[in-house]
């Protein structure tokens, strides 16, 4: 199944891309697609409390399952003060 994976912010910088495509086999989950990214990216730094997932607009965890055209966000934390 293919999975769509959309890069946000200084994320795009450092992947020089908005979106990538994935194959991955049915089942995975969330955390497979963060591994996958982190390997074509090790530049990429993606420390847990800087961001959030969504699957499909939708806010979820990292043990969401997916499925066949899902598509994957990660959305900075936005800051100020």
């Amino acid at each position: 199944m293919v999975i769509s994976v959309d890069f946000n912010g200084s994320q795009r910088e450092v992947t020089r891309t908005r979106k990538i495509e994935i194959q991955l086999k049915k089942g995975k989950r969330v955390n497979d697609v963060l591994s996958h990214v982190k390997d074509l990216y090790p530049e990429l730094s993606l420390p847990e409390d800087t961001y959030l997932v969504t699957v499909n607009n939708q806010v979820t965890g990292k043990e969401q399952i997916l499925k066949a055209n899902d598509r994957v966000s990660l959305i900075p934390h936005i800051g100020g003060g």
